[in-house]
């Protein structure tokens, strides 16, 4: 692999968020959709018409009208758009990211005005075919955030054949949030009144703004939304026709929290699961004993193929244990044990640090609860007795410009049984790879991470290795 580059630029984290479906909650017995039963949700439309409203299943759209209704969403987004991403992912899913979400399944919503006859019965004379997408931009140092609703007629269809205007249908959305969460708005960008004759089809986007007022020092917890919309004509004597999108539980549901730092309260979707990834360019022998680690071992920690996440505990008095981390780290790597026990092939950075030691590394990482040192009385989850047990290996420069991970043949080889990894190398390598960690990523950074969240590790440069031999070869970069 290559040497160690203290100058490389910080990894844009933001690019490995990928969109993760999430799960919300409909109020309807099938928990399907937000599908009315038949006759509820209706008011008097005056002139002996009934107008009631209804959310459809995902499916209710044929295959041309959402590719029709896709081109005509790409078109209508601009720079306001609040979630850049959201016309890139499949429709019929709720989408989310660690602020972000983009759903999809709150598609489509309907308007269906019947007419009464005098025997009591009623006809069907129009129905009005909406999609939306609801778009919500959350912020980790504020506990104020965003929802854009775009609303996009898809057809208007008068049983009558009399191409007679059966509207103007104005559609609203009730958007809202609880508990101690206030809500404001819409400010709308395009109006949400619609003829029925078929040729009016502009969307109309409405953006809400809600401040989560109960922010404490907890992180227990959440701000719960809730997703409802009108629809009347002039003449709708009920002042809401209303039809039910469903709630924000379980996936989407917001924390805010003001645990990480008193002084910065934010939100986040705390289910949403972000994935860290270690600077290959400025340590490469750390990252490459991590991608070993978890490639190879049956825990597989922090690996999205394998549905193994790192579960992040805080500082000792951040987490529900009082554990420090650092005691973890004892069990596996104890203090001076790498000057004793280390291979004495590990190549140290004095070229960069003119003062580098030896050092020992460990993965999973001593701040998660995957840390072989976790007690499992403490929810640990590969709890071992010491680095013993953990897989040896050490990193070291077998020529200038190139670096090797060797395992420590002075003990027997690994079985691949083992549940964590440990490595002698540079000291410089081995801090350094984890030094914008809390900064950038954890407690401290964008993503927010408080107690027990779980989150994924990846290792981008090592895509092309195969770790499912015995013996494991790679060149990174990939020759």
């Amino acid at each position: 692999m290559r040497p160690p580059d203290k100058d490389a630029a910080a990894v844009g984290l933001d690019a490995y968020q990928e969109p993760q479906k999430a799960q919300r909650n409909y109020d309807d017995p099938n928990a399907r959709s937000g599908r009315s039963a038949s006759g509820e949700n209706c008011s008097d439309a005056g002139d002996n018409k009934i107008l009631c409203a209804e959310v459809g299943e995902v499916g209710d759209l044929t295959k041309e009208q959402q590719a029709s209704v896709e081109n005509r969403l790409r078109s209508t987004r601009d720079a306001a758009d609040l979630v850049k991403w959201c016309s890139d992912v499949s429709s019929g899913v709720d989408w989310f990211k660690r602020t972000e979400a983009c759903m999809k399944k709150a598609t489509p919503i309907y308007g269906h005005m019947y007419s009464k006859l005098p025997d009591g019965q009623t006809i069907l004379v129009g129905t009005a075919t909406f999609a939306s997408v609801i778009q919500i931009k959350l912020d980790p140092q504020s506990t104020t955030f965003q929802q854009e609703w775009t609303l996009l007629p898809v057809e208007f269809i008068d049983f009558e054949g009399k191409s007679s205007e059966w509207g103007p249908l104005t559609v609203t959305p009730k958007f809202s949030c609880e508990p101690q969460c206030s809500t404001s708005g819409p400010i709308w960008r395009g109006f949400p009144t619609w003829t029925t004759t078929g040729t009016d089809l502009h969307p109309a986007v409405a953006t809400f703004t809600h401040t989560a007022s109960g922010t404490d020092t907890s992180d227990t917890s959440t701000v719960k939304m809730t997703w409802n919309w009108s629809i009347r004509t002039p003449d709708t004597t009920a002042e809401l026709n209303q039809g039910e999108m469903g709630s924000s539980t379980p996936d989407l549901d917001v924390r805010c929290d003001k645990v990480a730092d008193p002084a910065k309260p934010g939100c986040v979707f705390h289910k949403y699961k972000p994935t860290w990834v270690m600077n290959f360019k400025k340590t490469p022998a750390a990252v490459a004993h991590a991608w070993l680690i978890q490639s190879k071992l049956p825990n597989h920690p922090g690996s999205m193929t394998a549905g193994k996440p790192m579960k992040y505990p805080p500082k000792a008095d951040k987490n529900q244990h009082n554990r420090d981390p650092q005691k973890n780290r004892d069990v596996i790597c104890p203090s001076g044990w790498a000057a004793k026990n280390g291979h004495p092939d590990t190549t140290v950075v004095t070229d960069i640090a003119p003062n580098d030691t030896a050092s020992c590394d460990e993965f999973a990482y001593a701040a998660s609860y995957n840390s072989g040192g976790m007690p499992t009385s403490m929810d640990g989850l590969n709890e071992v007795a010491s680095g013993d047990a953990c897989v040896q290996s050490y990193a070291t420069r077998v020529k200038q410009g190139e670096w090797h991970l060797y395992d420590d043949e002075r003990i027997a080889g690994p079985t691949w049984k083992e549940v964590c990894g440990r490595s002698s190398m540079s000291s410089w390598i081995n801090t350094t790879s984890m030094a914008s960690f809390s900064g950038a990523f954890a407690a401290g950074g964008k993503y927010h991470l408080l107690d027990a969240d779980e989150y994924w590790v990846k290792f981008p440069e090592f895509a092309h290795c195969d770790a499912s031999k015995a013996t494991v070869k790679c060149t990174v970069p990939k020759p």
